[in-house]
């Protein structure tokens, strides 16, 4: 994230995560002409720690969103 930005966006992850079980960031991309889905995601345990991990799905070749 550009950490130069601010505002609510910003504040939503500096902000204190206790009690959260999950977060979730959904970007969409067109890279290579391809517009793609970004999920990455961070699953909290009950002891503090936790898992991220990040998926990408294709979902349509950018020259069918131009026509």
């Amino acid at each position: 994230m550009n950490s130069k930005l601010d505002g609510p966006f910003v504040s939503a992850f500096e902000s204190d995560t206790t009690g959260v079980v999950k977060q979730q960031l959904i970007t969409y991309r067109v890279k290579d002409g391809m517009l793609r889905k970004e999920t990455t995601t961070r699953q909290f345990s009950n002891s503090g720690d936790y898992h991220d991990s990040q998926t990408v799905e294709p979902l349509i070749r950018q020259e069918a969103v131009d026509a």
